[in-house]
């Protein structure tokens, strides 16, 4: 799932500038206004090995400041290590990401414009910008009162000129190879397509279609499509003669259908309403972007023939929205974008350690409490600030139940199932604490009885945790029959909400990730529990937790889905596949396969054992990872880097046919497939398909999000959807090969797909393109990640904009010149500077 290996132990060593004593006392009010705060790493060294970084606090004001009576606040999602903090401060990790730095010293003042640097350790590593602290506030001890500092900047620059240098000329040769191929067609591949571009049939003005009336919603769609993105009026017809006929055809599988261009129009065959929705668009990824436009009202379309069905029935995307959220419009956009790439699963994780993110009717508690973010945490109406969410609450951040309805809608409107995750019996800790503040207020109303109906914790549980995120207070307790009262009431809810949408729910997600070791060790009513049930080790807990929450489901007409420890058990040393479950209908979404980490072969190894698996390879297809090592890329490192060249080389079936290098970038032995386990006859069998993984730790707000999903996502759709592909094949890996195919897929995507995401919806943020630059001959040539962008460059060191020179060609070099490249696009996005 969300692998971070981060550690919780803190080293600090801290220097002071030009702090004196606090001569003239001065009231601390205000204090978030009168300083900047800046975090800085050393440029030009490896920051992979606990490096030294230092938080800088400056007195922007004319004023003193007394540093007696507040304390600095941030979420770090690294770890620290404070053994050596100077004595003058205390720097505490207080739960998951938050820290404090208390000023020890009441006698202490910063003079106006000076400043203090905090230097620290960081294990783990850094690798961009957006390992820094986030979320800073100041709070005045001692009065419950808090404020967000106004003035935050990260350090976003290591490279040293030379080492810039050589990461230009590195893309630039990379980017190179995208010339290579012919430029795909539709996107997703079709299963088979034969095109004649030398003829072509043309839609003018006002045209009809004819569709079977089962196929009524998916031809309406279309016509709105044509209305927003062409100059296209479309209407329904009965003729015969219609431009466009839907056909309701026997023989199709559920999502197949055939595509058929000729001089008598445009024909579309299909059995089912998902493979009539298919159909149209793909012949929408037919129509090249720049006829995209309200004033275009010709459309032509080469002679084609198309018959197509997806590789895999599971393609699908798991956004997070519970640790930072993102409201139903937003996820709203995601459906749009996930159906016009025949993407069909939305795994939609709402629910964890930082945040409870549904309403269910008759808990309110989970949005009162669950979803509330506040430095006021204490008095249990809250829960504690994380991934930068400040000291103040925002208002709703959360789902209504009419929010979900409509979601509900609109995906099955677009053949997309919505799968809910309600995390368990790990990643908990929004549920313990609404429920915490349940039972308190019930307890003090005198009902007893209703506070323990949904209690989640054992208050007596003395066992000491630390789980991956840094949380020690975070697992429910299985041994309680208040925690299956409590999944059972929100499954209910869950149900009824989908009922009332008209989109029964079939499958519902458990989570089951990252329970920590030592969880439930010292726990009573554990202790109870194990005598009662004849459980000798604290191991088999889990089994039987897995087991009794899948029968819960199945009581409810439900399949459950989980992350991969459901189908695992501690046999005494580390996990493993757990085959005594493994007949028992469970779907596991797979994503460890961390290279060199041992699991490599995890996925196969379950569905060879026959638990039904979704491969959510987090080597290829985690959202949130960085895309390459500029400290000025956002995202997660811990699963190595993940560009879409990552994602595209994914092989479902055959993953460790192009498999090189371990998570560092280190060089495998070429025997290392050697001894890992393949999939089976019954493991294909069991093999349901591909997702991506969007973790929003680092995502705070909707352009981040989109900038990390796409075009990542297209490439995931494509893996998804495509056939299998030659260099998917065999043992050796066909680079050439490989690389036209790619080359191929990031035409249509560059030249194409993403100028319709440009106008889409208004415009989606997807990430713009990077610029490679390299000197030849005297000159510099620039190009991009992906093709069909336009380059703007300046020559006196400011950064480009749209009124800068637009790159065409290659540049007489001047050495005594700087030089920015970047790419600006048609909505305003603006790429990643590089200086050369």
């Amino acid at each position: 799932m969300s692998y971070q290996p981060y550690k919780k132990s803190i080293w600090l060593s801290t220097t002071m500038a030009l702090l004196t004593a606090n001569l003239f006392a001065q009231s601390p009010a205000n204090i978030e206004n009168k300083i900047s705060v800046r975090w800085e790493v050393p440029t030009g060294i490896s920051l992979k090995k606990n490096p030294t970084s230092k938080l800088i606090i400056k007195n922007t004001d004319s004023q003193q400041i007394a540093l007696k009576d507040w304390s600095l606040w941030f979420n770090f999602i690294r770890g620290i290590d404070a053994k050596s903090v100077d004595s003058r401060f205390k720097l505490s990790h207080r739960n998951g990401d938050l820290f404090q730095i208390e000023f020890a010293k009441n006698n202490l003042t910063l003079q106006p414009k000076d400043t203090i640097e905090i230097n620290f350790t960081t294990l783990g590593g850094l690798i961009n910008y957006t390992d820094g602290p986030i979320g800073l506030y100041v709070s005045y001890d001692g009065k419950d009162t808090y404020a967000d500092i106004k003035n935050y900047e990260a350090q976003r620059n290591t490279f040293t000129a030379e080492q810039r240098k050589a990461y230009l000329e590195q893309k630039f040769a990379s980017n190179e190879l995208l010339s290579k191929g012919s430029q795909q067609d539709i996107l997703p591949l079709p299963a088979q397509a034969s095109f004649d571009k030398t003829k072509s049939f043309k839609l003018t003005n006002t045209i009809s279609i004819n569709s079977d009336n089962d196929f009524n919603n998916e031809a309406a769609l279309f016509i709105q499509f044509l209305k927003d993105q062409t100059g296209i009026q479309a209407q329904k017809s009965t003729s015969k003669d219609a431009q466009i006929k839907i056909v309701k055809t026997a023989g199709f599988e559920d999502e197949a259908y055939a595509l058929n261009i000729d001089s008598k129009g445009i024909e579309i065959k299909a059995s089912t309403p998902t493979g009539a929705f298919y159909g149209l668009q793909s012949l929408k990824s037919l129509i090249p972007a720049a006829a995209w436009s309200p004033t275009n009202k010709s459309l032509n379309f080469p002679y084609a023939q198309v018959k197509d069905q997806p590789r895999f029935p599971y393609r699908g995307l798991m956004l997070d929205v519970a640790r930072n959220f993102h409201s139903k419009a937003e996820v709203l956009r995601i459906l749009d974008a996930m159906a016009q790439y025949k993407l069909n699963k939305f795994h939609f994780h709402f629910i964890d350690d930082e945040g409870w993110r549904l309403e269910i009717p008759g808990l309110p508690e989970l949005t009162e409490v669950g979803s509330v973010r506040s430095a006021n945490f204490k008095d249990g109406k809250a829960i504690q600030p994380a991934y930068g969410s400040g000291a103040v609450a925002k208002e709703k951040q959360y789902l209504s139940t009419q929010d979900y309805i409509e979601i509900l809608r609109y995906a099955a409107a677009r053949h997309i199932d919505v799968i809910p995750e309600i995390e368990t019996p790990g990643h908990a800790r929004a549920a313990i604490k609404s429920m915490e503040a349940r039972y308190n207020k019930l307890k003090k109303a005198g009902d007893l009885k209703g506070a323990e109906e949904y209690l989640l914790h054992d208050p007596e549980d003395l066992s000491v945790y630390n789980s991956a995120q840094n949380w020690n207070d975070n697992v429910l307790n299985p041994a309680l029959p208040s925690s299956y009262q409590f999944l059972s009431k929100v499954i209910d809810e869950v149900k009824k909400m989908h009922e009332q949408a008209g989109v029964p729910l079939k499958i519902i997600d458990l989570g089951g990730d990252e329970t920590p070791a030592g969880v439930w060790e010292k726990s009573p009513k554990i202790e109870a529990f194990m005598k009662e049930n004849n459980i000798t080790s604290v191991h088999d807990v889990w089994p039987y937790y897995i087991n009794r929450i899948n029968e819960l489901c199945h009581s409810k007409g439900l399949i459950m889905s989980g992350w991969e420890e459901m189908g695992m058990k501690n046999f005494g040393k580390g996990m493993d596949v757990n085959p005594a479950l493994a007949d028992h209908n469970i779907n596991l979404n797979v994503w460890n396969n961390l290279i060199g980490g041992g699991q490599e072969d995890l996925a196969y190894r379950l569905a060879n054992a026959g638990y039904k698996v979704v491969f959510t390879s987090a080597y290829n297809n985690y959202l949130d990872m960085t895309w390459d090592h500029n400290f000025a890329e956002p995202g997660h490192s811990w699963v190595g880097l993940v560009d879409i060249n990552k994602t595209y080389s994914f092989a479902p079936e055959n993953y460790f046919i192009n498999l090189f290098k371990d998570n560092s970038g280190n060089e495998l032995p070429k025997d290392f497939a050697k001894n890992k386990v393949h999939l089976t006859e019954k493991g294909k069998a069991n093999f349901l398909g591909v997702k991506a993984g969007l973790w929003s730790e680092k995502i705070n707000n909707d352009t981040r999000l989109e900038e990390m999903i796409f075009p990542r996502l297209l490439a995931v759709a494509d893996r998804g959807w495509a056939p299998e592909q030659s260099w998917e094949n065999g043992e050796n890996f066909d680079h050439q090969t490989y690389q036209k195919s790619y080359a191929g897929f990031m035409q249509k995507l560059g030249n194409d797909e993403l100028k319709k995401l440009d106008k889409l919806n208004k415009g989606y943020h997807y990430r713009v393109p990077a610029v490679g630059v390299k000197l030849i001959d005297g000159k510099l040539t620039a190009n991009t990640d992906y093709p069909g962008f336009k380059i703007y460059y300046s020559e006196d060191n400011t950064e480009p904009t749209l009124k800068s020179k637009e790159y065409k060609g290659a540049i007489p070099f001047n050495s005594k010149s700087t030089y920015k490249f970047r790419v600006i696009t048609p909505i305003g996005d603006l790429g990643i500077v590089s200086t050369y």
